[in-house]
């Protein structure tokens, strides 16, 4: 079967998608140099503490700990418990007070606590009833600041292929993972209105775009590549095998593009 050629999990112990150790730590190295500009932009807020949900093994924690100073309390909420262990023992070294909460953010986002930044990065998707969780996050005291970011499965696009075969796998793709009801990887539209809708008074929103052509650097390809691996395992056959032609017939990448956009939301 052509199907296992192309097996990828990317699952973490919860059963959680795109939510494996591996794949997350090859997500953050291709897109470091956004995150750590990011991370200093979010620096300028002067923040005295941070709450990062979905925090997994704590890489985005630690972006922000080289540009924070120490009095910056950092607070990690996850409802895995090995991506939790990793990112306690990632922040061993960090010198301020950092702890880390197990807690499943859904069913328990009273237990949320307080604070100047919440990160809520690609955790959306996860989030069923989306306008009560953000309703409950908008009324703690101090509520502070909201920093989203938010990717959309509709906006990934990697190239260049006949436009009837990339709709082909498009829908392929959007049909299975929708069929699925697992997660919400077309959730940009959802996001929105949410957050438009949402008791925080001031929003600002923008879309940040992330490319990369090749020849692609060597911190980008692991997440590329794992990327068109996972996106096979929901393809016809017929598909699968026009995708793996695809792949071979550039096997050193050096006509190829990637790009993907995200909403990044910032909210008081």
């Amino acid at each position: 079967m052509l199907r296992r050629y192309f097996i990828v999990s990317q699952e973490n112990l919860t059963g959680k998608p795109l939510a494996d150790a591996n794949w997350l730590a090859s997500h953050h190295q291709a897109k470091l140099p956004e995150r750590i500009a990011f991370a200093k932009r979010m620096a300028n807020l002067k923040p005295k503490s941070i709450v990062d949900l979905g925090c997994a093994s704590g890489l985005w924690l630690e972006v922000f700990n080289q540009f924070l100073p120490t009095e910056c309390e950092f607070i990690g909420i996850d409802c895995d418990e090995e991506l939790l262990n990793m990112a306690v023992k990632r922040s061993n070294l960090w010198q301020r007070k950092v702890s880390f909460l197990q807690m499943d953010l859904e069913n328990e986002f009273s237990r949320i606590p307080p604070c100047d930044l919440t990160l809520a990065f690609n955790i959306f998707p996860y989030i069923q009833d989306l306008n009560s969780f953000v309703n409950a996050l908008s009324h703690r005291i101090p509520r502070g600041t909201l920093a989203v970011r938010q990717y959309d499965g509709a906006s990934i696009r990697f190239g260049p292929m006949p436009t009837s075969k990339r709709q082909e796998i498009e829908t392929e793709l959007r049909v299975a993972i929708e069929s699925s009801k697992r997660f919400y990887h077309y959730d940009i539209d959802r996001t929105f209105k949410v957050l438009r809708h949402s008791s925080y008074q001031q929003c600002n929103y923008e879309f940040e775009l992330f490319n990369r052509s090749s020849p692609f650097p060597i911190d980008f390809l692991p997440y590329y590549k794992e990327t068109l691996l996972w996106t096979c395992q929901f393809l016809s056959e017929k598909s699968v095998d026009y995708f793996r032609t695809w792949i071979d017939n550039d096997p050193l990448m050096l006509n190829r593009y990637f790009y993907e956009v995200d909403l990044v939301a910032l909210l008081s």
